[in-house]
């Protein structure tokens, strides 16, 4: 528990200050996290002798869609998704004829992990480019940041009816809820303390957002626990001492940005009064 609050204390404010930067500094910062969470998921797969997924071209592919929201826009970011998916094919086509008669699986894990890891993560890019960006996304991380802490204390003194334990045996119904309401009380002092994030939404508006962070994104958490238990490992890597990987890190953080995003959108449109 202690080195995982020590990892938490160096590396939230390393990232919060990255977000406040923008620009090159944001996006190589989002490299690291989407790149070495790429390494982490072809890895995980690779664990398998079935599947040999070539994880140096999943890497480049998830860094070149990155670049792709970043330099040239969201609409234009789905011709690079449309190449990388043929050259995935592609090099299923030529893995096959020199004797990998599993190269589908490595195919497959291709494309689920420039979607999963690639498509989703990247909308931290495309969140932090929208008005706002800067608190659109400080915003979203602290939510979803909150909803985990709450979620692990609560379920730590209080968790006894297991959600789903097959997939995570240490997630309650007691902290899931516990991390809902420190999600919306969060969310509820970040309206109070500070004026760009009132005068962007309104207390309705943020208290919605917050639930429907904090009660979705955890399924990003239990996707990752579903791929590490059908191969049978506790983390997907050691990088973060007390997390894991970049992958066990920012799990429900790459369901939180395109939800996050969803919600911009809804409110730009002026979908959402309330």
């Amino acid at each position: 528990m202690l080195k995982r609050v020590i990892s938490v204390i160096v590396l939230a404010p390393i990232l919060l200050y990255l977000v406040y930067l923008g620009g090159i500094p944001f996006l190589i910062g989002c490299f690291l996290i989407l790149g070495i969470s790429a390494y982490e998921f072809g890895h995980i797969y690779n664990r398998d002798e079935k599947c040999k997924t070539p994880i140096a071209l999943l890497v480049v592919m998830v860094l070149l869609l990155a670049s792709a929201r970043y330099f040239i826009g969201f609409d234009a970011s789905q011709r690079m998704m449309t190449s990388c998916i043929m050259v995935s094919m592609i090099w299923g086509i030529f893995a096959y004829e020199h004797h990998s008669t599993r190269a589908a699986f490595g195919f497959a894990v291709l494309v689920t992990g420039l979607v999963y890891i690639g498509w989703l993560g990247s909308y931290m890019i495309s969140l932090r480019q929208v008005d706002n960006g800067f608190w659109w996304l400080t915003l979203c991380l602290l939510i979803v940041w909150m909803n985990d802490t709450g979620a692990l204390f609560v379920g730590k003194k209080f968790g006894k009816h297991h959600m789903l334990p097959k997939v995570s045996p240490q997630k309650s119904w007691e902290g899931y809820l516990g991390g809902i309401l420190t999600a919306l009380l969060t969310a509820c002092l970040l309206h109070i303390a500070f004026p760009a994030i009132s005068n962007m939404l309104t207390r309705n508006q943020v208290l919605i957002l917050a639930f429907i962070l904090s009660a979705f994104a955890s399924m990003g958490d239990f996707g990752e626990s579903m791929i590490k238990r059908t191969f049978d490992i506790k983390d997907s890597s050691n990088i973060i001492p007390g997390h894991g990987g970049f992958f066990d890190r920012f799990d429900t953080v790459f369901w939180a940005m395109p939800i996050c995003y969803l919600f911009y959108e809804l409110i730009s449109y002026g979908l959402l009064q309330v």
